[in-house]
């Protein structure tokens, strides 16, 4: 792909190294819970493990400051993800499109038959948006009181001259409280009171990971605000706090196996990291997909994973800690 499109060495050096914050992020899990088993089946083989259990010292206690590092790393993990991942997942994708293929920058986007709400409660029925000029096309703007239609406005075309909409042939109806309309055609005219920018109705295409958490709250509101599906922007904020929580998870997964009495070679330990690492992934991306689809609430999709793994880890915990 490179050598078709003809990548210069820097653009494909940035793609690579603004990629590599994710790879960290989504790796980190497998090798605390390594690094966890590893220290103490090493501890085990060389005696170590049990003379501190002679001593009369439970697991518990000799693993808290592995413990405490795991929840450190957890919290690092969550910002790490916030302030780190989100941004240099969205430049990786403005170097593959810009840069490597040769897209051209167009922040707005045509648009077809949508419905949108803006803050102060309009709701508007567009046909068609178009970036270039930023026009709306057979557009009818309802503004509601109380629930209650108090005006409406229709017109052919809604062109946006820097800081308001005109309106070109078309008709305004105002609607008093007994329900009597009034109706007052135009060839052109202002849309008073109303300025929602033209980036309010373009096609807004992003990628949920290239938006941090807060980013994404935000965005989500804007979809339900305009008449869109929330549920998949709050699936995918509900993942974002949940998978950095697997760090933790691991590290008491990982002791319990290195603790475990079956004295299992350090290479059976690793393919069970592994097996429960890769486990963990496709439990994850499979409740993801049904809080996308609605069909599991958006918390159940992105706890569920963590809170079997933690049920599991801590089984193992007790039991390799008794």
């Amino acid at each position: 792909d490179f050598i078709d499109d003809e990548a210069s060495m820097i653009s494909i050096l940035k793609f690579y190294l603004y990629i590599t914050p994710a790879y960290i992020d989504y790796s980190l899990p497998i090798s605390m819970m390594l690094a966890s088993m590893f220290t103490m089946a090493i501890l085990g083989r060389s005696r170590e493990y049990t003379a501190v259990l002679s001593s009369g010292t439970s697991l518990a206690r000799m693993c808290r400051t592995l413990l405490v590092f795991g929840v450190l790393v957890t919290g690092l993990a969550i910002v790490w993800r916030e302030e780190v991942v989100a941004e240099t997942n969205r430049r990786h994708n403005e170097v593959r499109e810009y840069e490597i293929e040769g897209k051209v920058r167009d922040r707005l986007k045509a648009r077809r038959n949508f419905t949108h709400v803006d803050e102060d409660g309009r709701v508007y029925l567009v046909s068609r948006f178009r970036p270039r000029p930023p026009t709306l096309e057979w557009v009818s703007i309802q503004t509601f009181t109380d629930s209650t239609l108090v005006q409406r406005v229709d017109a052919r075309r809604a062109v946006w001259e820097q800081d308001h909409w005109r309106l070109e042939e078309g008709s305004q109806r105002d609607f008093d409280q007994e329900g009597r309309e009034t109706v007052t055609p135009f060839s052109a005219s202002v849309l008073e009171g109303a300025t929602e920018p033209p980036k309010n109705f373009s096609d807004q295409r992003v990628e949920p990971e290239d938006m941090n958490w807060a980013q994404l709250r935000d965005f989500a509101n804007w979809v339900e605000r305009t008449g869109g599906d929330p549920v998949p922007y709050r699936a995918e904020m509900a993942h974002k706090l949940s998978f950095p929580v697997i760090n933790l998870i691991v590290v008491v997964l990982g002791l319990a196996i290195g603790a475990s009495r079956q004295r299992n070679t350090l290479w059976a330990g690793f393919g069970a990291t592994i097996a429960a690492a890769f486990g963990y992934y496709l439990l994850t991306d499979f409740g993801l997909e049904l809080g996308r689809s609605g069909v599991i609430p958006p918390m159940a999709s992105a706890w569920s994973g963590n809170v079997l793994y933690g049920f599991v880890a801590g089984i193992m915990f007790w039991r390799a800690n008794h």
